[in-house]
């Protein structure tokens, strides 16, 4: 305790000992009082201690006051929107387990539990080319607890006029993954090029069976494509991914339709192989195969990935929600992922963007069905008669 004191006179002021002031505060307080003070044959004395000290205490307390609000200011709504998150979280897979939708969920999954600070759930629903998994998140409640990934597989259901749903259902949380589609052929298949499957195709129409994921998908819109050029293709639709590839190495199937990145463990295992790249140009990582554009074949239609949450949810959540994809988006761990993937470096689009890209696809993808026939315009999978029609929203 240090005492400022002179003979006789009023009380002694007690500068050590903490009132309301904190230890910063005293420490002020102390330089104030020596500024009014002065020393006389080494002996300190007090001028005015008393009515000096109350306006730095008081003043000191107004500085707190407004350090507070500062605080709060700064970080309050981040904790206000991170408090959003403290909830179990459900992402629903409208397809099998084992594709590329199921593989990025479950990548996710732990990453946004960090995020979240809660358990967070990887369900699949298949079924319907994912518009089974769709209705799912649309009969769920509004309240950010329930998630999906849209994958262009069902979002190429809104570019057909019976269409279960549109984009006014759905919010976009993040764009994920932007891919490039093949066509492959199992290792021991007899077709040694893309020329060696084209020629058999045009030779026996809808001789050949390709394993899609489902009818109104970019693989069904790529094989009417191919029809218009003369190429007569049997689709053979199967939501479960592994039932895909089982499908073409057991021989039901003569083709796949896929991305690289899902199947990379079948090739790198020399159990498959692509004949032909969907797309513009050849991709870097497989230099040797055509390019669908190059062959005559258009350019095919791109596989995107996004995570979305119900229309309707508390714009704070929404937020939340985005803030945690984007921080994921920026980790090394997701950069090797999309590598592993055979994704585009720059796959992520944030939230705030996502809906315009969405829009975009979709424009591109309307375009695209409306030049083809008219019965594929009207697309009815046959080999889910037993599951529930997704209802209209």
């Amino acid at each position: 305790m240090s005492l400022l004191t002179m003979g006789p006179g009023p009380a002694p002021v007690d500068v050590g000992t903490p009132t309301t002031c904190s230890g910063l505060q005293n420490a002020l307080a102390r330089r104030q009082i020596a500024r009014a003070t002065t020393k006389s044959s080494g002996v300190v004395m007090r001028k005015t201690a008393k009515p000096v000290i109350i306006p730095v205490l008081s003043g000191l307390r107004n500085l707190a006051c407004l350090a507070g609000w500062i605080w709060v200011l700064m970080f309050g709504f981040h904790a206000a929107s991170s408090a959003q998150l403290l909830r179990p979280v459900d992402i629903i897979v409208p397809f099998g387990t084992g594709g590329g939708a199921d593989e990025l969920a479950r990548f996710c999954a732990p990453l946004l539990e960090q995020e979240n600070r809660a358990p967070v759930t990887v369900t699949n629903v298949p079924g319907s080319t994912g518009n089974v998994g769709m209705a799912r998140l649309l009969s769920a409640p509004s309240d950010g607890t329930t998630l999906a990934v849209l994958t262009g597989d069902t979002y190429a259901s809104l570019a057909y006029y019976n269409a279960p749903w549109n984009t006014k259902d759905v919010t976009p949380l993040a764009i994920l993954t932007r891919q490039s589609s093949a066509l492959f052929v199992a290792a021991s298949s007899p077709f040694q090029s893309w020329q060696d499957f084209e020629a058999k195709a045009r030779k026996s129409p809808r001789a050949l069976r390709v394993a899609i994921s489902g009818y109104g998908s970019p693989d069904y819109i790529s094989l009417e494509q191919l029809s218009i050029k003369g190429i007569h293709l049997t689709p053979l639709p199967l939501d479960n991914p592994e039932e895909r590839y089982q499908a073409l190495l057991d021989g039901a199937a003569d083709a796949l339709y896929e991305q690289p990145g899902d199947v990379r463990s079948f090739t790198e295992a020399a159990k498959m192989r692509p004949l032909l790249m969907f797309g513009a140009s050849r991709e870097p990582e497989f230099k040797d195969v055509p390019a669908s554009a190059e062959v005559g074949m258009g350019s095919g239609l791109p596989q995107f990935r996004a995570v979305v949450v119900k229309a309707g949810t508390d714009p704070q959540i929404v937020k939340a929600l985005a803030e945690a994809f984007a921080r994921i988006a920026a980790m090394p761990e997701f950069k090797n992922f999309l590598a592993r993937q055979y994704a585009a470096p720059s796959s992520f689009v944030a939230a705030e963007s996502a809906l315009a890209f969405m829009q975009s696809q979709i424009d591109v993808m309307k375009k695209v069905v409306a030049g083809m026939p008219l019965h594929a315009q009207f697309p009815i999978s046959d080999s889910h008669q037993d599951e529930p029609a997704p209802p209209s929203f």
